[in-house]
């Protein structure tokens, strides 16, 4: 058997957190019961109950994986928000099982649109026979055998497909990943800023009372440093149909748009108008 490279995604809280240790010690435990003896696992941390940015992290670094079959995603943002009346046994959203067209698997919860964005790319998409209540903390107590299972490809633990119970749409203009250095990445066409390129907008957030004079830029530097630039992003794929799927960012050069935004949150709206001249 080939390296097998594990990432996990996570919204446990900062990665030092007690709650990404639990989770890995019960993969360590689950991949050395299914004789898997080079691998490395990574952790990969996303905010509480953030849907978004779980989505875009795993489709960003899915859909674009040079490793193919010998990567492997456990992915759990499980904000229960499926059914919003009170939680029998805490149960919660249910465990499936996705392999795209390049090899890549995923174990992951189906929750919001965690998995709308690798859909297209998805060659297989079934539900994980495990149990989705009984612990409030599943993806330590429960899931991790479902991880075991498909590393030792043990087709017991597959259920029926279930691809109809995954949204189909991302919603666009929204905030979905901010970055470390506080770039905000946003499901934003660049078609759709194209033609203000070159002059200023006043861009507005949901939950933000500010509206920052910006700068519509062919890429994010184009603008001094200390100042505000609207442009296409980094992140991106090219869709089954040879279309492209790309993200704009709202940045501060040298700074943090996020902060100056008030720290938005994942699937926040955001809005724009040309600033009168």
């Amino acid at each position: 058997m080939s390296k097998i490279f594990i990432r996990v995604i996570g919204d446990y809280g900062p990665l030092g957190d007690m709650a990404f240790a639990e989770v890995t010690d019960r993969l360590h435990a689950q991949v050395r019961d299914a004789g898997v003896t080079d691998y490395n696992l990574h952790l990969s941390s996303v905010p509480a109950f953030d849907t978004y940015a779980t989505g875009f992290m795993l489709a960003q670094l899915a859909i674009n994986s040079p490793l193919g079959k010998d990567h492997l995603f456990y992915v759990n943002t499980a904000p229960r928000k499926d059914n919003k009346s009170a939680r029998v046994n805490n149960e919660g959203e249910g465990l499936v099982y996705v392999r795209l067209t390049n090899g890549v698997q995923i174990v992951a919860v189906n929750s919001g649109y965690s998995l709308s964005l690798v859909k297209p790319f998805a060659a297989e998409i079934r539900k994980l026979n495990v149990d989705v209540a009984g612990s409030q903390f599943r993806s330590r107590d429960n899931f991790p055998q479902a991880l075991g299972a498909v590393l030792k490809g043990d087709k017991s633990i597959m259920g029926a497909d279930v691809a109809h119970a995954i949204s189909d749409e991302f919603p666009k203009n929204r905030v979905v990943y901010t970055d470390g250095y506080g770039n905000l990445k946003c499901s934003i066409d660049p078609a759709d800023i194209e033609k203000d390129k070159g002059n200023r907008v006043h861009v507005h957030l949901e939950n933000s009372s500010e509206q920052i004079p910006i700068l519509v830029g062919a890429g994010i530097f184009d603008v001094v440093d200390g100042e505000f630039c609207f442009a296409k992003g980094s992140s991106g794929w090219t869709l089954p149909n040879g279309l492209k799927m790309e993200f704009s960012e709202v940045i501060k050069r040298g700074g943090s748009a996020a902060q100056a935004f008030n720290n938005p949150k994942g699937g926040d709206k955001v809005e724009w108008r040309l600033v009168p001249r």
